[in-house]
């Protein structure tokens, strides 16, 4: 018994992506859609030129701690 379905049997309806997960980036080439961030764009506030926030942006603790520590010691 295959484990797959023959390519005549199977619905290609039920692999395509929802419509709210590809949206169209404008820093991609052509402005095809895209389903992740590919760290293209400059973010303004922490949110891409496709209007989702871009995980580009996000400073996680240990980078804003390294951050900190560079402005405080530089000032020496």
């Amino acid at each position: 018994m295959p484990l797959l379905k023959p390519r005549h049997q199977r619905n290609p309806k039920r692999r395509a992506l929802p419509e709210y997960r590809t949206l169209g980036c404008a820093a991609y080439e052509r402005g095809h859609k895209v389903t992740w961030c590919r760290f293209i764009c400059t973010p303004i506030d922490g949110i891409g030129n496709c209007g989702r926030i871009a995980p580009h942006s996000i400073v996680g603790k240990t980078q804003a701690a390294i951050a900190s520590y560079k402005a405080a010691h530089s000032a020496d």
